[in-house]
């Protein structure tokens, strides 16, 4: 195989096992945040994050004033 071939698939398998950890990585935080441990994130408790709790509403797809894991998610993913 030549060089660059080689070196892109080692880049590739090097994004796609970080993205494993990258999961495990994001439900970490959210049980961080959610002092209550109710599996949701209300606006007071993403205030640790001065950059989530800037951008709250516009990650609360559900418009219920609280973040779930997969709400939570696609913030953790920008």
């Amino acid at each position: 195989m030549k060089y660059t071939t080689q070196l892109g698939l080692i880049s590739l398998l090097a994004v796609s096992c970080g993205s494993f950890a990258t999961t495990d990585n994001v439900a970490e935080q959210f049980k961080k945040l959610d002092r209550n441990q109710d599996g949701l994130l209300t606006r007071s408790e993403s205030a640790k994050d001065p950059a989530l709790w800037s951008r709250f509403k516009s990650y609360d797809s559900d418009k219920d004033n609280r973040l779930s894991l997969a709400e939570f998610s696609l913030y953790a993913s920008k």
